[in-house]
């Protein structure tokens, strides 16, 4: 994995050291943490670095599009621009303490060269460029959409990083009922070709089918016609609230409370019994219900609505199902009547929101503090639920197959999850954030259930306690610590992983470390609260592409900012981080080299022997390629790291003995080249890193990189 570690230069204009304390940074992939490093402003902190991050020395191609307050401080995000529009996904946040201490820095911007920016004016004004609506018919029909839309379409224009630069594109988001649901697709400005896309509908399962492009585009059937669709959607009042650019819906809390049934957190769990299922008499639920008390409802002539500050009830997607009402603000509905579900979604989350609120999170540092539009019956009636949208509108949506998905808690808060993360982080896109997301909705629902009467005994375990583990499906697990993580890998979604011959769920990789680290602090007498207050405080100042090594850097120094007297927080997340490979582990002592020339064969590699050993080095030419032989000890897993200077890209192979390639990487610019190899012998094995030039520097200043090896 990405690992770095500096000090930071002591003459910085910028940044002085706190007191006589040794200021100090650390770098996993995007993310660079500090340690006693004073910042007198954000734009002061970017100046300071412009060189490290590849940026003018005058920042003009940044813009100031946020600052975000949380616990700890405050984070300033930047938008990187070119020509006019901004390149996709590339910001640099710097985030800054309440006590002036730089906290840490995100970087996802790329070096803009003299070459780059030339050609991005012959894309810009010399090549041909399809229009909007051509970009929304090719994305229409690439998602083949088949459902009412839930937002109305749009195509904006923007630069997508690439290997050699950048890609002028039509931004295309197009947002339907499921299965549909909603993808964001980066089409080439000037041919229509699919660069890139993902899902903004996030499932709890891939049941149903895989959320991909590629997928919709198979899907059988005929597509609807876009422009009478788009006019359906401007008509509808169910899609009015979530168009475009439209802001978040905030009501004041009314006073007047309602009550209703719930199950807390589901039957199973209250009742101890792993025997009930879907079809289990209703009467062997009787004991499963508890009256709970509906916050701050609406009332309008007399007529009692599940709107509230938080929670707002309505029919969003198919089957058309009008919210419940009464007439006295008591629902009496049990299990197989809509208004339970009703009032049992309305329950969790406004409880959710309320204690988020109370760790902290309220005001200016508010997470998802919004009346969310929730659908408790829609997904077409198929047996999923998902978050859809963005944090500012996106909405939630429960389907009815088999288990009703809106009768379990662990689904409901799962879903919450995905709006508190988007909450956070509107570019949450790319890198492990496919299985972060998932598997930190699992965590939000299984912190909840294992404060609960039973949590701590009825399978604890278990995420989705009610609505899988049965005859609808099998449920994920919250215990993966078999799971191990590859930094050579990308980890999606509910994907199947198999690593070093176990197999897991992506979603598990990352729910099982925060599980873990939850369960062993609640057993040190430490409060739930304290692990959520963290978890949810690293998710501030970050943006896309993040990888599991950096998110977990950033609860670990969340925890040690948050309790700094208190280390047994972030020793405990460090640990188990540790454990599944995500974070490399403290056993090995640093070793610095430099490369020794000539070593451009696999006869004249550098060797190098020590775990945490980085070689400094230099691209002397555009023709240089330099090798280390790099031994790893037998049932070790080398993960090597070429980090290029900024404005540079080069690349890294790795070859056995024999001169056969193992592994390569090819990132672009200023970015970091990862390869992982796992000694599965009995014995020692050496291999060779080779790190080639591709473009950029070259010399002993412009040319220069690292390579970090460590097993």
């Amino acid at each position: 994995m990405r690992y770095t570690t500096r000090t930071t230069i002591a003459s910085m204009v910028m940044l002085a050291c706190a007191g006589m304390a040794q200021a100090g940074e650390k770098t996993v992939d995007n993310l660079t943490v500090f340690t006693n490093t004073k910042a007198a402003s954000a734009e002061g902190v970017l100046k300071v670095n412009a060189a490290r991050f590849g940026l003018p020395a005058n920042l003009n191609n940044l813009v100031l599009v946020a600052v975000k307050e949380s616990l700890t401080g405050k984070h300033y995000y930047y938008q990187q621009m070119l020509r006019g529009l901004p390149v996709d996904r590339a910001q640099i946040v710097v985030s800054i303490g309440k006590n002036g201490d730089l906290q840490k820095i995100f970087n996802e911007t790329r070096h803009i060269s003299a070459k780059v920016d030339a050609d991005a004016v012959n894309q810009l004004y010399n090549k041909s460029q399809i229009s909007d609506d051509e970009a929304l018919d090719k994305g229409w029909k690439n998602m083949k959409v088949q459902h009412n839309l839930v937002n109305v379409p749009s195509a904006t224009l923007v630069w997508v990083p690439t290997k050699d630069g950048v890609q002028l594109a039509r931004k295309v988001n197009i947002e339907a009922e499921m299965p549909t649901g909603g993808f964001v697709q980066y089409l080439n400005a000037h041919d229509g070709s699919v660069i890139d896309s993902y899902s903004t509908s996030l499932p709890r399962t891939n049941k149903g089918g895989e959320r991909s492009l590629a997928a919709r585009s198979a899907a059988p059937g005929q597509a609807l016609d876009r422009h009478a669709a788009t006019e359906a959607a401007k008509a509808s009042s169910s899609v009015s609230a979530l168009k475009a650019g439209s802001t978040a819906t905030v009501l004041a809390a009314s006073g007047i409370n309602g009550s209703g049934y719930a199950f807390d957190p589901d039957p199973r769990t209250t009742l101890n019994n792993d025997a009930l299922t879907d079809t289990s008499a209703a009467s062997a639920f009787d004991a499963a219900y508890s009256s709970k008390t509906l916050r701050d409802l609406t009332v309008t002539s007399g007529v009692y609505k599940l709107t509230g500050p938080y929670v707002n009830i309505k029919n969003i997607e198919a089957p058309a199902t009008a919210p419940s009402t009464t007439t006295n603000g008591v629902w009496t509905a049990k299990r197989g009547n809509n208004a339970f579900d009703d009032t049992n979604v309305y329950f969790h989350i406004d409880q959710s929101q309320r204690y988020m609120q109370s760790l902290g999170f309220s005001g200016s540092k508010g997470i998802l503090e919004r009346s969310m539009d929730i659908d408790t019956d829609g997904v077409n009636g198929d047996d999923n639920s998902h978050f859809s949208g963005t944090g500012a509108t996106g909405y939630l949506a429960f389907g009815h197959g088999c288990v009703n998905d809106s009768e379990d808690a662990d689904v409901i808060l799962h879903e919450y999850g995905h709006g508190i993360q988007a909450s956070i982080n509107s570019s949450w896109s790319g890198g492990d954030t496919g299985a972060m997301g998932e598997g930190f909705g699992d965590y939000w629902a299984a912190s909840y259930s294992y404060s609960t009467p039973n949590g701590q005994v009825y399978h604890p375990e278990w995420a989705f306690s009610w609505d899988g583990h049965g005859s609808c499906w099998a449920g994920r697990m919250l215990n993966r610590t078999d799971a191990k993580y590859n930094s050579s890998k990308s980890y999606s979604a509910h994907s199947s992983v198999t690593e070093n011959g176990v197999t897991f769920q992506s979603d598990e990789l990352w729910s099982a470390p925060l599980y873990s680290s939850m369960v062993s602090l609640i057993a040190a007498g430490k409060p739930r609260a304290n692990i959520d207050k963290i978890i949810l405080e690293a998710h501030f100042g970050l943006g896309s592409n993040i990888k599991m090594p950096a998110m977990a850097t950033a609860i670990v120094n969340a925890a040690k900012t948050l309790f700094p007297s208190d280390l047994s927080y972030a020793n405990t997340f460090q640990a188990k981080f540790e454990a599944q490979n995500i974070l490399s582990g403290g056993a090995c002592t640093p070793v610095n080299m430099s490369e020794t020339e000539s070593n451009n064969t696999i006869a004249s590699a550098n060797p190098i022997s020590a775990s945490c050993t980085t070689a400094s080095a230099n691209m002397s030419t555009s023709a240089d390629a330099d090798y280390f032989a790099i031994t790893v000890p037998a049932g070790k897993t080398l993960t090597a790291t070429m980090t290029p200077n900024a404005s540079s890209d080069y690349d890294l192979k790795l070859y056995n003995s024999a001169g056969t390639e193992l592994a390569s990487s090819v990132k672009g610019t200023g970015q970091a080249d990862v390869v992982t190899r796992a000694n599965t012998g009995s014995t020692a094995v050496t291999w060779y890193a080779k790190v080639y030039y591709y473009s950029g520097g070259t010399g002993s200043t412009s040319g220069t990189y690292t390579l970090k090896a460590s097993w």
